[in-house]
């Protein structure tokens, strides 16, 4: 699978039809965020089980004020609709598999 890109506007429909997802909330002139995305294009290759999206918070509001977003990059784990966990700053592949396993 790749990492998709979502917005506002259907992040809800994403989270609730998929068992396990992960959204990376970036924006495109986040240093550490260019970073972690080519870890996630591995992870998201790797767990065919789990969703993952990505979400720029520059340009969705709704979701930056609903999750509370401050620091990016920030993960959000969600698992069977509900968040899980979250996770904020740049993370090794290792220390990701641990936090979403």
């Amino acid at each position: 699978m790749e990492v998709i890109e979502i917005t506002d506007k259907n992040i809800d429909e994403m989270i609730s039809k998929n068992k396990k997802v992960v959204i990376d909330c970036y924006a495109d002139w986040c240093g550490p965020c260019k970073m972690l995305s080519p870890i996630l294009d591995e992870l998201a290759q790797e767990k065919e089980d789990i969703n993952f999206y990505k979400i720029n918070v520059d340009d969705n509001d709704a979701t930056v004020s609903k999750y509370r977003i401050m620091s990016i990059p920030a993960l959000l784990i969600f698992e069977d609709g509900k968040l899980a966990t979250t996770s904020v700053g740049l993370k090794s592949k290792q220390e990701l598999k641990e936090i979403i396993k």
